[in-house]
């Protein structure tokens, strides 16, 4: 006889941001510029080629600051969540952002909220967390399981943790691989969905239910570099 569902696990909220346009995106969007116009036939601007030299430099692409529109991102932003009251309207308890710099720029200027020790109400907790760090260069290739490790960790990880209603601060390949979409975040946009709540145990027939759904954008930045190509939608069994 199969086991019967007995604790329902209370789905936690999430809050997910994408990093402010970095350098690093300012160069990239640069090369595809001059891409583009060396298809039509037309001589690159001087400053999208050197933007593209810059890309050589490996480590600053690696952890690089917020551009200038980037900053511009921020502010808007900020105002934004400011006049809504997003912290304590959806009473956020832990913020959360990767340790590259790009993060924690957009998690200062956003929510004023920034490891180790700058906090507001009513957020309890402020984290660095390694686990929301980009796709680095050797898990692109080779070391790719690495990667779906580390995601597979970063859920565990949540799974843990008392809060239920927590802002995550990233990046869009992890946003994108975490919650299997085929379309990724633009700068800054904030985007709610729901982890967990599935069944700590169910009968063996049973489907697994789904650990993250309804996803749904809540805050567009008007200045974002990047449009997806569904605004919000529900995920079902992603």
């Amino acid at each position: 006889m199969t086991s019967s569902t007995t604790q329902q696990q209370q789905p936690k909220t999430i809050y997910l941001i994408r990093h402010a346009q970095s350098e690093e995106n300012r160069r990239l969007a640069s090369v595809k510029t001059a891409i583009k116009d060396l298809f039509k036939f037309s001589l690159p601007k001087s400053s999208d080629i050197y933007a593209g030299m810059e890309l050589i430099n490996i480590p600053a692409q690696i952890d690089s600051n917020v551009s200038p529109v980037g900053k511009s991102q921020i502010n808007e932003m900020a105002d934004a969540l400011k006049a809504a009251n997003f912290l304590e309207t959806e009473q956020i308890e832990m913020v959360v952002h990767s340790p590259l710099l790009r993060a924690k720029e957009t998690s200062m200027g956003m929510l004023s909220c920034a490891a180790p020790d700058t906090r507001v109400a009513p957020v309890q907790r402020v984290l660095e967390l390694d686990l929301l760090l980009e796709k680095t260069p050797a898990e692109w290739t080779i070391r790719y399981s690495s990667f779906v490790q580390r995601l597979f960790d970063f859920e565990t990880w949540l799974e843990q943790q008392p809060e239920s209603k927590i802002v995550l601060v990233g990046h869009s390949q992890f946003f994108k691989a975490l919650l299997h979409l085929d379309f990724k975040f633009g700068n800054c946009d904030v985007w709610k969905v729901e982890f967990g709540g599935q069944p700590v145990e169910q009968n063996a027939d049973d489907a697994t239910a789904p650990k993250w759904s309804n996803l749904q954008k809540l805050f567009d930045c008007s200045l974002s570099d990047i449009e997806p190509k569904e605004l919000a939608r529900e995920m079902d069994g992603k």
